[in-house]
């Protein structure tokens, strides 16, 4: 970063450390510009067995060829998945001992809203899924919605969502 050492007050970053190429240097980074004693605060999504809202539709378009596996390691929006893993890089980079608050809740999506998030703002997913043919992306929104269906009720899905709210000094 183009900012000088002990320069910053504060750093908030919503869902940004899991995604980068080096989440162990980004941090390092972002200590180095903090002024001593203040506070970085983030939050990083858990495993995928936490989030099925994202994790189903990924493993689906995995399944039906349309994407390779991910990585092991590789950036996503599960690299930082363990408190475990949070921990390791948050001390690793500099900082005292992190707080690491879970924090769950659901989705709630009525008819077609959750195919309506996949195809428009999911991100690497939602540019997969536009790739397709009109009848494969039918079957993959119909493979998509039987998966989760075990999270329908009373005519919407419910899915359990889950991350690590975190702060560190």
């Amino acid at each position: 970063m183009e900012l000088e050492d002990d320069s910053v007050d504060a750093v908030l970053c919503r869902w940004g450390y899991m995604l980068m190429a080096d989440p162990a240097a980004a941090l390092g980074e972002t200590r180095r510009v903090l002024r001593d004693g203040r506070p970085l605060a983030f939050a990083v999504w858990q495993t995928p067995d936490r989030n099925p809202w994202a994790a189903i539709p990924g493993m689906t378009l995995v399944q039906r060829g349309h994407v390779a596996p991910p990585e092991p390691g590789a950036p996503g929006i599960f690299a930082m998945g363990t408190s475990e893993r949070v921990q390791q890089l948050v001390t690793g980079a500099g900082f005292d001992e992190p707080q690491i608050e879970e924090l769950s809740f659901e989705w709630r999506y009525g008819a077609g809203d959750l195919w309506d998030t996949l195809t428009r703002l999911a991100g690497p997913l939602a540019a997969v899924i536009r790739g397709l043919s009109p009848e494969e992306q039918r079957e993959t929104r119909a493979a998509i919605e039987d998966q989760l269906g075990q999270y329908r009720q009373d005519g919407e899905l419910v899915v359990p969502a889950a991350c690590w709210g975190v702060v560190a000094r």
